[in-house]
């Protein structure tokens, strides 16, 4: 029998989950809950979904599902993370986990109480671009690495936050550009470094009528002394793809767009190699992620 999720969320996200996970023989989406019915009928309707209800309260009480898929506002993750651990249903949630702190310790101890796995989307991890940079580092391809840039310079319009008006309310969203954009490559850079020991930052809104950063620059320090900078927009005009760099005393590695390109450049001629697979880390993460109990937000 299937693995079975019911998604928490009809938008745009929706579909892009939904579409990784029918990449997958041995799970499926059974039922989709959005508070717009509407919504999620057409979501049932276009992937082939069983089951569309009003509310989340509705799934859980009457589909039979063994996970949600949170694909809601990051202010929902919390009452909907609760509402799933209550049911014994497993969570896996969409980044940010939560918009706050608190709300992310409670949203793991309720998981914990409940014996459910709490799991979050950092799909980046799992693309082709990802893994073989983290294979890069851990192998000591690049010597000790030392200095890493993270770039995240986007362009979202006034339309982007006008479609859907929480990510630019921080009460929220929790943040703008660092919570929503810039933390995919803050991500892969933190699962090859580890957690960073020390953060100075600046953030502002410096182009946009919004209530969250549009700008944000930091440097991190982790273990060892190795310094990171961060620079994150979405006003920048044209946008172009993200980027993570790594320098170690043998060698350079960049990742390009986070999920499409890795760089490596030794004391040999340079090695690149195209990886295209743009949503590959979504169904691998589903696939492969291991069902382990969390201890961090």
């Amino acid at each position: 029998m299937p693995f079975r999720f019911g998604l928490l969320g009809a938008g745009a996200v929706a579909h892009t989950h939904a579409q990784a996970i029918r990449l997958l023989a041995d799970v499926e989406v059974s039922a989709v809950a959005d508070v717009d019915r509407d919504r999620a009928e057409a979501l049932a309707r276009q992937y082939g979904i069983p089951h569309a209800f009003g509310s989340a309260e509705e799934l859980l009480s009457h589909a039979d599902v063994d996970a949600v898929d949170i694909v809601a506002p990051h202010h929902l993750h919390l009452p909907l993370t609760l509402a799933a651990a209550r049911r014994g249903r497993h969570v896996l949630v969409e980044k940010a986990i939560a918009q706050d702190t608190t709300s992310a310790s409670a949203m793991i101890e309720a998981c914990r109480t409940a014996g459910v796995v709490l799991g979050g989307i950092f799909q980046n991890r799992f693309s082709p671009a990802g893994r073989a940079l983290h294979t890069t580092v851990q192998s000591g391809a690049l010597g000790r690495v030392f200095l890493a840039s993270v770039s995240v310079k986007v362009h979202r319009t006034a339309a982007y936050y006008e479609g859907a008006p929480w990510r630019g309310r921080r009460e929220e969203a929790g943040g703008g550009v660092l919570m929503i954009q810039a933390i995919h490559t803050v991500d892969l850079l933190q699962w090859v470094l580890g957690m960073p020991q020390r953060v100075l930052g600046r953030a502002t809104t410096a182009v946009q009528a919004i209530g969250v950063e549009d700008v944000a620059v930091g440097v991190l320090e982790f273990e060892g002394g190795v310094l990171a900078v961060l620079q994150a927009t979405t006003a920048a005009v044209p946008e172009v793809p993200p980027e993570l760099e790594l320098h170690g005393t043998r060698g350079t590695a960049l990742v390009f767009d986070s999920r499409g390109y890795l760089g490596f450049w030794a004391n040999t001629p340079t090695q690149s190699r195209s990886l295209p697979e743009r949503w590959a880390g979504y169904a691998a993460q589903y696939h492969e992620q291991e069902p382990t109990r969390p201890s961090q937000a």
